[in-house]
């Protein structure tokens, strides 16, 4: 009888099916865990963006208002200088006037059309172009200033902003690493709870096997201790028929019956067809060992005493085989 382990059972596959099962539900919870990781660790860095614009935006009205307040100065200026330039002017033309007030006062003090009456002219005349110069540069001076702050206030504007753009970038650049961190960690949790269900079903694997084994090693114990019951039947069916033949023949010599009785226990001599029931094959063999037909009992002692060994024959039978080398082989006959 074959008892080869069949790796193709549907208890080997049950186990791989139940494995690839679990390592699915492993997978997908895993995946579920990184992707929820990704996404939160992703709106901290959406977050981080949208604070960077938000800031820009703030950074940049703040200086256009501060642009636009130093511009409204620099229009004041220019309407202050053309005012004072216009001032100047009316100034000069008052005096300067043949008509006015200047003019009336020297021609009543007779100085009308005299040397002084000219330098007078241009005195005024001078005056007025001093006086337009002064605003002039006045405006032009406060115009620089005012474009110098604008100028500084464009450059704190772009430093603003360049702060603002390196604390965003940092953040996320540390986002994006702890993300990363969490995401490697995840995936060696994954991979080390992988390997322990790779282990545990290997190991029921195992368990299958043993427990095939096992069945097998029973299996070959029934069928063995079934051989020897049977064989113990017939040999009980011979004896049952030797005392039955004794019985009938025992009147007409008894001396003769009690002489072949004794031989009978003693030489072991036993006739042939007493093992008419067992396997032809098992029958044989025990019949080539010279001792006829013999008990269950002095057989198994034979076995265990190493006189006879006892194998299978690849047809699955049990025979039995007279030992010539005297080793002793363990007692397989089971009673």
């Amino acid at each position: 009888m074959s008892y080869e382990i069949n790796y193709d059972d549907q208890k080997f596959k049950d186990v791989e099916t139940d494995k690839n099962k679990a390592i699915s539900d492993l997978d997908k919870t895993y995946s579920g865990m990184v992707e929820d990781t990704e996404a939160s660790y992703q709106a901290q860095i959406d977050a981080s963006k949208e604070w960077e614009k938000k800031q820009t935006e703030l950074q940049n009205q703040q200086t256009d208002f501060a642009i636009k307040e130093i511009e409204q100065e620099k229009d004041q200026a220019k309407k202050d200088y053309t005012k004072e330039q216009s001032g100047a002017y009316v100034d000069w033309q008052k005096q300067s006037n043949e008509y006015g007030a200047e003019a009336e006062q020297m021609a009543a003090q007779g100085m009308t059309n005299t040397g002084y009456s000219e330098s007078s002219q241009v005195a005024m005349y001078t005056a007025y172009q001093n006086r337009v110069a002064t605003a002039r540069e006045t405006h032009n001076r406060i115009v620089m200033d005012f474009n110098n702050a604008i100028t500084e206030a464009r450059l704190q504007n772009n430093s603003a902003l360049a702060e603002i753009a390196f604390k965003a970038q940092q953040q996320r650049l540390e986002l994006n690493l702890q993300m990363l961190q969490s995401k490697n960690a995840l995936l060696l949790e994954q991979a080390s709870k992988k390997t322990e269900l790779e282990q545990m079903y290997h190991e029921r694997w195992q368990d299958v096997l043993a427990q095939m084994n096992t069945e097998n090693a029973l299996a070959e114990e029934q069928r063995q201790f079934n051989e020897s019951m049977a064989l113990e039947k017939e040999q009980f069916a011979w004896q049952k028929e030797q005392a039955e033949k004794k019985s009938s023949g025992g009147g007409s010599s008894g001396g003769s019956s009690k002489k072949s009785s004794s031989g009978s226990k003693t030489g072991g001599t036993i006739q042939k067809s007493s093992n008419e029931a067992l396997n032809k094959e098992t029958r044989d063999s025990i019949l080539s060992l010279g001792q006829g037909p013999i008990s269950a009992e002095n057989l198994a002692n034979q076995v265990a005493s190493g006189k006879v060994t006892q194998s299978t024959s690849s047809s699955g039978n049990t025979v039995f085989k007279q030992n010539t080398t005297g080793s002793k082989f363990g007692l397989l006959w089971k009673k």
